[in-house]
């Protein structure tokens, strides 16, 4: 048997001598060893009582160790800070104020964030509404993206196919753009140019971010875009592509917005270069597990209809929605921001070989910049080199034609396109 006393009985023991079951004798006054079955074992002698205090003292000094050590983590934990300790408010910039421009350029041009106040009050698309966009754009499609944080994506969006406007927007409210699955999802980067020209004439392109080379040199350029999404739908921490500055204008709902600068080297261990992201949530940070975050300096703002925002060129940033949201969005590259484009963002190995990065370069360092003085609030067409919609339409429609035949799926922009323009030649 490989148990060799697994279930042995007394028979299978050794026999004893006779002078093992003797009763003890007053003269010796000692128990002989135990034997015969039925008998117990003879105990062994006892350890003397230093031993047994040694013994207790050692386990009960272990015991006091591990329990300090247990309270102090815990006290260590329940001190840790929930949140950054250094949350700072976005400054706001009245964009009436007869210095706002200078202001812009000096203070907050590729430094830091700002809000600016007034400069939407006057555009067409304050009145947007989901049912006036489902109106205006009834064959607009737009690319939408659940927020998982565990994804590899860039902001931690998975892509979760293509909506039709209509649709998308018919679920907010009570819906809230749920897939079949349950998870709320993002419409991210609608081009209005190609899936619904309509919307252009209603909105502006501020005077802050007018000069802007993208428009000019690089064709496929499509912003400024329509971001929509639900209320509780979000991105991860991100750069945006080419560590881009970046502006939004709220027209429905609100976002709460946390951004960080681009120098901030509490971040930097965090960093994923493969997806211009970072590995912690910015509004929910784990300080216990990742000390090193509470060092960071974090800018926060909750973002209100007739809000603009900026956003300087590399600053990591996420941002939710608090109620479901409509607003337009737009990355740009001026001629202020040129010498950190090449000399930072264009030295990353994730951007170095990017065409952005080299087959336009001539061009944007000989643009002439607008004279700070000379700057203006723009039409769409404006911005895009044209004096109104007829000359943009003389201008877009062959281009995207041409691209449609390298790219199929752009057959159905063409049609759009086409029937807007038909209506302004």
């Amino acid at each position: 048997s490989s148990f060799p006393l697994a279930g042995a009985d007394a028979c299978s023991m050794a026999p004893k001598s006779k002078a093992q079951t003797k009763e003890p004798t007053k003269k010796s006054g000692k128990l002989p060893a135990a034997s015969g079955p039925g008998r117990p074992p003879r105990l062994a002698a006892p350890e003397n009582s230093e031993t047994v205090t040694w013994h207790v003292f050692a386990w009960a000094t272990l015991a006091a160790a591990v329990s300090a050590w247990v309270v102090a983590k815990a006290q260590a934990w329940w001190r840790t800070p929930k949140d950054f300790p250094h949350i700072l408010e976005i400054d706001r910039l009245n964009f009436d104020g007869p210095e706002s421009l200078r202001t812009f350029f000096d203070d907050y041009h590729g430094k830091r964030p700002v809000v600016i106040e007034g400069a939407l009050d006057g555009w067409p698309a304050m009145q947007w509404s989901s049912a006036r966009l489902a109106e205006l754009c009834p064959s607009a499609r737009l690319d939408v993206y659940s927020f998982n944080r565990a994804a590899s994506a860039w902001a931690g969006l998975q892509e979760e196919g293509e909506w039709s406007l209509v649709d998308y927007l018919g679920q907010f409210g009570d819906q809230g753009g749920k897939l079949k699955q349950g998870r709320a999802v993002f419409g991210l980067e609608m081009s209005l140019r190609s899936e619904c020209p309509r919307l252009l004439q209603d909105v502006r392109i501020p005077a802050f971010f007018a000069d802007d080379l993208l428009v000019r040199y690089y064709k496929k350029s499509a912003w400024p875009t329509l971001i929509a999404g639900p209320k509780g739908t979000r991105s991860g921490l991100h750069r945006d592509t080419h560590d881009l500055a970046f502006w939004m204008a709220v027209f429905v709902g609100r976002k709460r917005w946390r951004i960080f600068l681009p120098e901030d080297y509490a971040l930097d261990p965090l960093f994923l270069p493969d997806r211009n992201g970072f590995a912690f949530d910015p509004f929910a940070p784990d300080l216990w597990s990742l000390p090193g975050l509470r060092r960071a300096r974090v800018y926060e703002h909750i973002l209100s209809p007739g809000q603009l925002l900026y956003i300087p060129s590399g600053a990591p940033h996420a941002a939710v929605n608090l109620d479901d949201t409509i607003t337009i969005s737009a990355n740009y590259l001026d001629t202020r921001g040129l010498d950190l484009h090449i000399g930072r963002t264009c030295q990353q190995d994730l951007w170095r070989e990017s065409k952005l990065c080299w087959f336009h370069t001539a061009d944007f360092q000989n643009h002439k910049p607008t004279p700070t003085d000379e700057l203006s609030e723009l039409t769409f067409f404006e911005y895009a080199g044209a004096s109104g919609a007829a000359s943009w339409c003389e201008a877009f429609l062959p281009e995207l034609r041409g691209r449609s035949e390298k790219r199929p799926e752009l057959g159905r922009c063409v049609d759009t396109v086409s029937e807007y323009c038909a209506t302004k030649a």
